[in-house]
């Protein structure tokens, strides 16, 4: 088996694992912070949702790793976020399988975060992309022997077995032919994006402060993700310096 290599650009090479860390690393102060203490006024959950939204966000880049090459300067894992997005879909539907929880907020926020976390990119354009992707079972080996690397915290041991559960399930769909590419596009156009669609138009109390949640889980997200990458790839822009200060006033007092 193989490591899951998040970022690529010689002589700089970046694990998943080692890039989730990292973000979750910025969140220490997470709870206390001003982010924080809004988001945990509307769900007790709330830091869980960020939490795992930092873990799943790129999980889709272990679907890319045949296009790693020493030969290549660099790597694209453009729409990435489309499979992230899809692994955390059927995780949630698992725990939903066994578990009371209110379903409005309950991972919802961190689908949401996943989902949305490259928007600026133009994600119709990345759904695109996603169709030269081939779905096979070895990366996905791959990525349950990557989540090893990561930190004991960022997920609980029970979250560990069903993730495990989750992946082999997909793995066993990919070997009997029961899942492609095109199914995984239609469910994340058809199940998961009408699914923000119904509810962040609607004017429901619940739905409203299911929106307040997921934009916070949101600009969570990118903010750490951001940083990370800045921080190992010694990437600096203007948005960058936004990013940065954004992080001292609302997610590190």
């Amino acid at each position: 088996m193989g490591r899951v290599i998040s970022y690529y650009k010689p002589p700089v090479t970046e694990y998943l694992s080692e890039h989730i860390n990292s973000c979750l690393n910025l969140l220490e102060k997470l709870e206390s912070s001003r982010i924080g203490r809004v988001g945990l006024s509307l769900d007790r959950n709330f830091v869980d949702e960020v939490r795992l939204s930092v873990v799943f966000h790129d999980f889709g880049k272990a679907l890319y790793q045949s296009k790693i090459s020493p030969r290549k300067s660099s790597v694209s894992f453009a729409g990435h976020e489309i499979f992230s997005t899809y692994f955390l879909f059927k995780f949630r539907k698992s725990i939903i399988k066994g578990a009371d929880f209110n379903e409005y907020i309950k991972l919802k926020p961190a689908l949401f975060a996943v989902t949305f976390h490259h928007h600026p990119m133009d994600i119709g354009r990345r759904l695109e992309r996603v169709q030269q992707i081939k779905l096979n079972t070895s990366s996905l080996e791959d990525l349950q022997a990557e989540l090893s690397f990561l930190r004991d915290d960022a997920l609980s041991k029970e979250e560990r077995d069903l993730l495990d559960s989750v992946v082999s399930e997909l793995k066993g769909k990919i070997e009997n032919g029961s899942i492609r590419i095109d199914d995984v596009k239609r469910i994340f156009r058809e199940e998961i994006c009408k699914g923000f669609y119904e509810k962040y138009t609607s004017g429901k109390e619940e739905d409203v402060i299911l929106k307040k949640l997921s934009y916070l889980t949101l600009v969570s997200l990118v903010s750490v993700d951001y940083i990370s990458a800045s921080e190992r790839r010694g990437e600096g822009t203007k948005f960058g310096d936004v990013i940065d200060e954004f992080y001292k006033l609302y997610l590190d007092i």
